[in-house]
C-alpha cells in the first residue's frame, strides 16, 4: 500500500513540476521559420472577393490573410505573408488589375503577416507599419505565444520605411484609408485598418477565426488589452460591417461576438482560480473543463498558463 501511495505522490509531483513550468522556459526553436519559409511556397493560395475592389488573399497553414483594396491608381496591401510566397501573391494581384502596388501596411510584426517585405522592400513597394512594430522587426523576438519561436532581426534594408504613432489616414477616391494603432492587444504594435467607404476592417492576428488565439506577451500583447480592443470594435461596428480577421474566412460582427465570449470566459475563469489561490496546474485543469471540446487554435494549456500569467501580473 505505502508503494501505492508513493506512486501516486511521486507521479503527482512529476505532473505538478511539468505543468508548473513557466512558458518562458520552452526551449527555443530558432529552425522553425527558416524550415517553414522552405516549405511554404507550394501552399494553395485562394482569392476572394469582398466587393469590388476589395479583396483577400487567403492561405493554407502558417500564412495570414492579406487584405486588397484596388484605388485610383494604386494597389493597397494590408499584410504581405511570405517572400516565398510574393511571386505568387503579384501574379494574383495582376490577375485582377494592371495598376502597381502602392502602398503594403504591416499590421504588426509577426513573421506570417511581414516576411513578405524581404522582396516587397528591395522591389521598392512603400511599406507602413507602427513605430513598435519596426522597431520588434529590428531585434530577436522569441514568440512564446506561438512555442517559443525565435523570428530573427530582419535586414535594415528591408525593414518597414514609414511608421505612425496612434492614427493615419490615406484617401484615395472616395475612399478613407485609416491605419490605428490598438496597444498591447495582441502584441504592442498592432494597427487595424479601416476601409471606412467600404465599412471592412482588417484586424490583423487581434481577431482570428481558428478558435484559441496566439497572444504575445513578450511582444507587449495582453490578453486585458485584446479583450479591450475587439469589445471596441464590436461596439463601434455596425451589423453590416465586415472583418477580415489574421486568420479564418471574412466575418461578420457575429463572429467577433463569439471570440469576445471565448476570450471573457477563459480569462473569467482564470481570475476565479486565482481568487480562490489556486496554483497553476489547478487553474489549467479548471479552465480547460470549462471550454467546449470542439474549439480549436493554439495549445489550450499553452495558453491558459500565459494567461494566468498575466492575470498574477496584474493582480500583484
Amino acid at each position: 500500500m505505502k508503494k501505492v501511495i508513493l506512486l501516486i505522490i511521486l507521479s503527482v509531483v512529476s505532473f505538478e513540476i511539468l505543468a508548473q513550468q513557466s512558458s518562458s522556459t520552452q526551449k527555443e526553436d530558432e529552425n522553425y521559420i527558416p524550415n517553414l519559409a522552405k516549405e511554404i511556397g507550394n501552399i494553395k493560395l485562394n482569392l476572394d472577393t469582398i466587393s469590388e475592389n476589395y479583396y483577400v488573399i487567403s492561405g493554407e497553414g502558417v500564412a495570414g490573410n492579406i487584405g486588397v483594396f484596388v484605388g485610383e491608381n494604386d494597389v493597397y496591401l494590408v499584410d504581405n505573408q511570405w517572400s516565398a510566397l510574393v511571386p505568387r501573391i503579384k501574379d494574383i494581384i495582376n490577375s485582377i488589375t494592371d495598376k502597381p502596388i502602392g502602398l503594403i501596411v504591416n499590421t504588426h510584426f509577426h513573421f506570417d503577416h511581414s516576411n513578405g517585405n524581404v522582396l516587397f522592400r528591395k522591389e521598392g513597394v512603400p511599406i507602413i507599419a507602427h513605430a513598435n512594430a519596426r522597431q520588434r522587426m529590428t531585434q530577436r523576438q522569441v514568440l512564446r505565444g506561438f512555442g517559443s519561436v525565435v523570428q530573427k532581426p530582419y535586414p535594415a534594408e528591408v525593414l518597414p520605411n514609414l511608421t505612425f504613432i496612434d492614427k493615419i489616414e490615406y484617401y484615395d477616391g472616395e475612399e478613407v484609408i485609416e491605419l490605428k494603432y490598438y496597444p498591447n492587444a495582441h502584441t504592442d504594435g498592432d494597427v487595424i485598418v479601416h476601409f471606412k467607404q467600404a465599412d471592412i476592417y482588417y484586424t490583423g492576428d487581434v481577431f482570428v477565426t481558428y478558435g484559441i488565439p496566439v497572444i504575445d506577451p513578450d511582444g507587449g500583447g495582453d490578453i486585458y488589452a485584446l479583450i479591450e480592443t475587439i469589445d471596441f470594435l464590436i461596439s463601434n461596428s455596425k451589423e453590416t460591417s465586415k472583418f477580415i480577421p489574421g486568420h479564418g474566412p471574412v466575418s461578420t460582427k457575429k463572429e467577433l461576438i463569439i471570440f469576445s465570449k471565448l476570450l471573457h470566459s477563459i480569462l473569467t475563469n482564470v481570475e476565479e482560480s486565482v481568487n480562490k489561490d489556486k496554483d497553476l496546474v489547478q487553474t489549467i485543469a479548471f479552465t480547460k473543463s470549462k471550454i467546449s471540446e470542439d474549439v480549436g487554435g493554439i495549445d489550450k494549456d499553452q495558453f491558459i498558463t500565459l494567461v494566468y500569467e498575466m492575470v498574477i501580473k496584474r493582480e500583484n
